[in-house]
């Protein structure tokens, strides 16, 4: 069967030029598409070393180091070693991470594989390797669609879950357990003790408070009409101005609870010294917490630490 290099020569054009836009957006590099290309384009001149005079030479690990070097150099640049040697790392991480995937599909579709030859000269047939194809044409739609901004969302899914606590809340004998998200940006406090303040919604705490007492956190006017009739919760009840973003100010029902218990790293914090606001509405459009805690609850003791 007669083989078409220049074909090759292309499938590894766009492998390498694959290689290096995925190690780009990996590490949230300015990616030049120029550069990039030029440096697949320059890269994939080995498919012709087996056939040059010089191929002892140009197929030796050493070679191959070198040319991978100055293809990471055209597509990123030289700024300091460390950034320099961060992206080499990284491109060799990619390649040899989709050239494992290559030899497992390869063996998975029972594809022929002579260990007595090179890797990447034992299947080239014709116009190259067809899963080689599949992987560049799979592959790119794939960069694209996980650009820099993808990532970036990832980044803040990591944070989140980075910030993320266990929240045992406990008012008149009852308990909800919760999983709290520590807002830096939460700096609420109640304007007439200074306690600081929690924000929960109610689709895991209801049962907590009696039916009558679930409108006021609908809307605090009902603190006016029914406040005779509530005896103890009278003095746990709280207004707190609040405001969120995009909204225009209003004002929230909180409850001074008999404690509320926080979980991170192993180390437990405990402490009545806090208002607890419940709304009606899901705080996590993803469902990764139930409440905001606030920063102060972690950043100083409250009543008591428990290792």
């Amino acid at each position: 069967m007669p083989i078409y290099l220049d074909i090759i020569w292309l499938l590894n054009f766009l492998f390498n030029s694959l290689l290096l836009f995925v190690t780009g957006i990996i590490l949230k590099r300015k990616i030049r598409k120029k550069r990039v290309l030029l440096s697949g384009f320059i890269g994939a001149f080995i498919v012709f070393a087996p056939f040059s005079p010089y191929a002892s030479f140009f197929l030796t690990p050493l070679f191959k180091i070198a040319i991978s070097i100055i293809m990471v150099w055209l597509a990123f640049g030289y700024k300091r070693f460390r950034y320099f040697f961060v992206n080499l790392m990284m491109f060799y991480l990619c390649t040899f991470t989709v050239g494992g995937a290559l030899i497992g599909t390869h063996f998975l579709l029972n594809f022929h594989f002579d260990i007595n030859h090179s890797l990447f000269l034992s299947n080239i047939q014709g116009f190259g390797d067809p899963i080689s194809w599949i992987f560049v044409v799979i592959g790119f739609p794939f960069a694209i669609y996980f650009s820099k901004g993808t990532f970036d969302q990832f980044e803040t899914y990591k944070l989140k879950t980075d910030q993320l606590v266990e929240v045992s809340i406990d008012i008149q004998g009852k308990s909800a357990q919760l999983i709290g998200l520590v807002d830096t940006g939460n700096l609420l406090y109640d304007p007439i003790s200074k306690k600081p303040v929690m924000i929960a919604s109610l689709k895991k705490t209801a049962h907590l408070f009696p039916p009558e007492l679930l409108p006021v956190f609908e809307d605090v006017n009902h603190l006016v009409n029914m406040k005779d009739s509530w005896g103890e919760w009278v003095e746990k009840l709280s207004v707190i101005p609040f405001r969120a973003v995009g909204e225009r100010n209003r004002l929230i029902a909180a409850v001074k609870p008999n404690m509320v218990q926080i979980k991170k790293d192993g180390t437990i914090t405990e402490t009545n010294r806090v208002y607890v606001a419940f709304v009606n509405e899901q705080l996590s459009s993803e469902d990764l917490f139930d409440c905001i805690v606030h920063p102060k609850l972690i950043t100083e003791n409250v009543d008591k630490w428990v290792s």
